[in-house]
């Protein structure tokens, strides 16, 4: 069977982009890293860029895994670029990455970084049918279901992968026929890697069996797909089905609706999974692929079902694409780039009488209209004056302040936080209503104070005031936002989690 010729590739890359609407006028980020399948997606878009109005900006990351040869990668990128008339842009890790997830986290962020900045309808990636194959072999061995066994969609997430039409051997002819010789990674040839040695060992063996096995594992691939969204279409009618062929509501994926989800994050109620352990974990692993693009093991399946045995306190899970955070009812996705748990550090903000805080995520008011704020308070004139937000601090302890006598009861600030049953991650950004040293105030926690006629208001922004609610009050307030700077003590005792 004779090899198709450079133009025949073109069109077979043209035709795949109509066929999946990848394409769309406008600007778009070319993830190029100097390989033979990187240089031959800047090579054949230049060729189509016409026929979608495209507006070619290259995007090249030094991961700092080559530190001997980044500066030569670079600048054949960018003579690449100058080739096709591109403009390019070219972004360093910060740090060698720990592992191949890590490096992916980075150079993804980085190309949406770039994307965000000129306003790009996508981001290609040079992705080839040999890639497919590889992914689908690699996640079989996993023991993924149908979602892993997909591999990856044509576009997912502002990710377009027009190069999937063809092969790797698709891709070297193109950059011969242009006489550009790419930059060669040698960790490709390394079999210390799982991918190469699917791609150096086991690909060769099956083809042996069918030529053209790639393209029949990217066939396999598609059908999966195609199973998996009729998957999802019933999850989304309301129904899912159990192994054993009876049907249930689908679990609602909306985010919790009380004051602890102040963040307003996408979250689990896992009270409203199904109870039949395999329902939950295809519902689970649904989740996780729409939450991250990435599919789970049958062994990371079991692992974030068994996260979900009990309901006390908080524990993570680190998966491919994320950690999976339980906290009590509730089970969230955390981007690894983010810090568990988050100690934000935030500056102590003095509540004057007459104005409206902003103060990380909180809105604030003293001595004036609340505007339908969820947790009110009364405090006399001298608390009003002397009353500071802040966030908690080791050894913080609450006090109830009283008419008749001025201390009631204290109780360590860490066994309110338990008691309540909010997140750790959450509690740094808590604001405590605090006069000299004494928390006398955890809104939406502790029982507010009612000692004089100052009414203090808080609430998640985002509480808004009812339609006509005190106009005056609007017009006349004084607003503030608080800034971070306040650093919190490390080492030793760390003080309430």
């Amino acid at each position: 069977m004779a090899s198709p010729s450079p133009r025949q590739i073109v069109s077979a890359v043209r035709t795949f982009a109509r066929r999946h609407e990848l394409l769309r006028p406008g600007p778009i980020v070319l993830a190029v890293s100097g390989g033979t399948d990187s240089t031959a997606l800047a090579l054949i878009l230049d060729q189509i860029k016409d026929d979608f109005g495209l507006v070619l900006h290259v995007a090249h990351f030094d991961h700092r895994t080559r530190p001997k040869d980044a500066a030569k990668d670079a600048q054949y990128v960018a003579d690449l670029a100058a080739r096709i008339g591109a403009p390019i842009r070219v972004g360093r890790a910060q740090r060698k990455p720990k592992s191949e997830d890590e490096a992916r986290e980075q150079r993804y962020a980085f190309l949406r970084r770039v994307a965000n900045d000129i306003g790009a309808t996508a981001i290609a990636t040079g992705h080839t049918m040999d890639d497919q194959a590889e992914t689908v072999l690699l996640h079989l061995t996993r023991g993924s279901g149908l979602a892993g066994v997909s591999g990856m969609r044509p576009l997912r997430d502002g990710i377009a992968r027009p190069l999937l039409a063809i092969a790797r051997v698709d891709t070297t002819a193109i950059c011969r026929a242009a006489r550009i010789k790419p930059r060669e990674d040698p960790s490709n040839r390394s079999v210390r890697f799982a991918r190469n040695r699917v791609r150096r060992n086991v690909l060769p063996e099956l083809a042996k069996l069918n030529p053209q096995v790639r393209a029949a594992l990217a066939r396999f691939a598609e059908a999966a797909a195609e199973a998996t969204e009729q998957s999802n279409s019933a999850q989304a009618s309301g129904t899912v089905t159990t192994r054993d062929g009876a049907t249930g509501p689908a679990p609602d994926y909306k985010s919790h609706g009380a004051a602890i989800d102040a963040a307003h994050e996408l979250a689990i109620d896992i009270a409203r999974l199904p109870n039949d352990l395999g329902a939950r974990g295809d519902a689970l692993v649904g989740w996780w692929r729409e939450r991250t693009g990435r599919a789970l093991s049958t062994r990371h399946r079991d692992a974030l079902t068994g996260l979900l045995a009990s309901s006390e306190g908080s524990r993570s899970l680190d998966l491919p694409g994320g950690t999976a955070l339980r906290e009590y009812g509730l089970l969230s996705y955390v981007p690894r780039t983010e810090a568990q748990p988050n100690a934000v550090a935030v500056r102590p903000v003095g509540l004057k009488r007459g104005e409206e805080v902003i103060w990380h995520g909180w809105r604030i008011t003293s001595d004036m209209a609340t505007d339908g704020l969820p947790f009110t308070a009364r405090v006399d004139d001298a608390t009003a004056s002397k009353l500071t937000i802040r966030a908690r601090r080791p050894g913080d302890r609450v006090v109830r302040r009283g008419q008749l006598q001025d201390i009631a009861r204290r109780g360590k600030l860490q066994d309110v936080f338990v008691d309540a049953k909010v997140p750790a991650r959450r509690r740094d950004n808590w604001p405590l209503f605090v006069v000299e040293q004494d928390v006398i105030w955890v809104p939406g926690i502790t029982p507010p104070p009612d000692v004089g006629s100052v009414v203090i208001g808080a609430g998640p922004v985002g509480e808004r005031p009812m339609k006509g609610e005190d106009l005056l009050g609007n017009q006349t307030r004084k607003r503030r936002v608080a800034s971070m700077s306040e650093a919190r003590r490390t080492g030793g005792n760390r003080g309430p989690r």
